[in-house]
C-alpha cells in the first residue's frame, strides 16, 4: 500500500512518514502486547469500519488509529495535536468513537515519542530477561 493511498484516506502525516520507512510491529510479550498495523491492514480496518476516525465525548478530535494492544484497546494519532491516545473504553458508532473521561489517556506527545517509549520498554524487558538468565546460570 502506498502512502498516497493512505493520504487519500486521511491518515495523519506522521503515520505517512512512518509507513514510508517501516511496516508492522508485533510485540505480543511486551506488557499486554502491542501490534502496529502495516499500511494494508490499517486500510482494511478503516474500510471495514473497525477503526474510528473521529473521537467525541471526553475528547473531540480527528484521529488515525494505527495500533492495538492485547486488551482490545486502540492507539490513535491525533490529526490536530499529534498526540497519541490510548483508547481503552468507548462506543464505536460508525466512524466515531464516543469516549467518557476514563476511556482514554494520552500515551505520548507524538508518534516518535510513542515509538521511543516502545523502544525503551523493549530494551528494559530484554535486559530483565538477560539478568534473569545470568542469575539462573550462576546457580
Amino acid at each position: 500500500m502506498s502512502t498516497v493511498a493512505l493520504a487519500r484516506q486521511g491518515v495523519a502525516d506522521p503515520l505517512l512518514e512512518y509507513y514510508s520507512h517501516l511496516s508492522s510491529v508485533e510485540l505480543p510479550d511486551l506488557g499486554a502486547g502491542i501490534w502496529i498495523d502495516d499500511a494494508s491492514s490499517l486500510t482494511a480496518q478503516v474500510e471495514a469500519g473497525n477503526y474510528p476516525n473521529r473521537l467525541t465525548g471526553a475528547v473531540d478530535d480527528m484521529v488515525s488509529v494505527f495500533a492495538t494492544d492485547g486488551g482490545g484497546a486502540m492507539y490513535a494519532l491525533s490529526r490536530t495535536t499529534g498526540r497519541v491516545y490510548h483508547l481503552t473504553a468507548g462506543a464505536l458508532i460508525g466512524s466515531t468513537y464516543d469516549l467518557d473521561e476514563t476511556g482514554y489517556r494520552i500515551a505520548a506527545e507524538d508518534l516518535w515519542d510513542f515509538l521511543e517509549q516502545l523502544h525503551a520498554r523493549l530494551a528494559a524487558a530484554l535486559e530483565a530477561q538477560h539478568a534473569a538468565l545470568r542469575a539462573t546460570l550462576r546457580r
